[in-house]
């Protein structure tokens, strides 16, 4: 079945785009993840399942991942009808407020486990943007379905508006450093970002990290920014900037990478110095969606 953009029928962005297929298999797959390239503009993004993961459809509803997935996918290839079976029962009454309220607190718990594990965690701000990203969706699900992908800050803003809460979005880019893109070099700071995925594309420490995956952001970083839309690039630059680094490790030749990385960071207020007052922002938006999720639940009855 197909999930993500391509199911919502908004696929592209900076006229590159990836297809997020997911495959069941009887038994447990080899691997969990591929990438596979069908074009320079087109990508499949495969999650491999095993069918025991669909056996009680009724506890994935109030699964904050899962459940939004199997309420409006696109059905492929199910000759047995059991995706069939198991979609109906995780959609049955998936908008009920009481599922609905359990989802938003299943992100709630996500985003404080992993903003307890700040202080010992040996990839700072993987374990930041993650739970700020756990604590943004808390709210969103609110309105149904989390967000994820490449526009991320475009569907926050909507769901802000609809849920009447301007400062979700605010607070999340806050959180990112956009109060300093104003010295935020951005075009060189991309360049220094594609020199890295094409060191990381070149460890080959990462089965899933193809030169399509670099075109991929790339292009939606471009486009973002040309549409005067800087704040939306941060989580996923952050986020995939990170990971690039982390593959490369301390290898001959990625110290450059490396200053390159804590450049982009010290500009945006995210460097070492910053980090006890990050995580106490964190904490306090952890707080506050909690409250907001709270008199939510109250007044719809969950």
């Amino acid at each position: 079945y197909l999930i993500g953009s391509v199911a919502r029928g908004n696929p592209s962005l900076g006229d590159v785009m990836d297809i997020d297929l997911v495959l069941i298999h009887r038994h447990d797959p080899a691997y969990g993840r591929e990438v596979v390239r069908l074009s320079h503009q087109v990508h499949l993004d495969i999650q491999h399942h095993s069918r025991m993961l669909y056996d009680r459809p009724s506890r994935l509803r109030v699964d904050p991942w899962m459940g939004p997935a199997l309420c409006e996918p696109i059905f492929l290839y199910d000759p047995e009808h059991f995706f069939e079976w198991a979609q109906a029962g995780a959609r049955g009454q998936f908008f009920r407020p009481d599922h609905v309220h359990a989802r938003a607190q299943a992100f709630l718990a996500c985003s404080r486990q992993a903003s307890s594990l700040l202080p010992l965690s040996d990839r700072w701000l993987r374990t930041f943007l993650r739970a700020l990203l756990d604590a943004a969706n808390a709210v969103a699900s609110l309105d149904g379905f989390p967000v994820a992908g490449r526009r991320i800050s475009l569907h926050l803003a909507e769901i802000a508006t609809r849920l009447e809460c301007p400062w979700l979005l605010a607070q999340f880019h806050q959180l990112l450093g956009a109060e300093h893109l104003h010295r935020f070099d951005l075009p060189q700071h991309l360049n220094a970002w594609a020199r890295a995925c094409d060191a990381a594309i070149a460890s080959g420490r990462d089965p899933t990290l193809l030169p399509c995956r670099r075109d991929y952001y790339l292009r939606a970083f471009q486009a973002l920014a040309d549409a005067g839309r800087g704040a939306a690039i941060l989580w996923n630059l952050l986020w995939t900037w990170e990971e690039f680094i982390h593959l490369l490790g301390h290898e001959p030749g990625a110290q450059p990478h490396r200053d390159a990385w804590r450049q982009a960071l010290k500009e945006l207020g995210l460097g070492p110095e910053q980090r006890g007052a990050r995580a106490q922002s964190l904490k306090g938006i952890i707080q506050k969606h909690t409250a907001f999720i709270e008199t939510w639940g109250e007044r719809h009855g969950a």
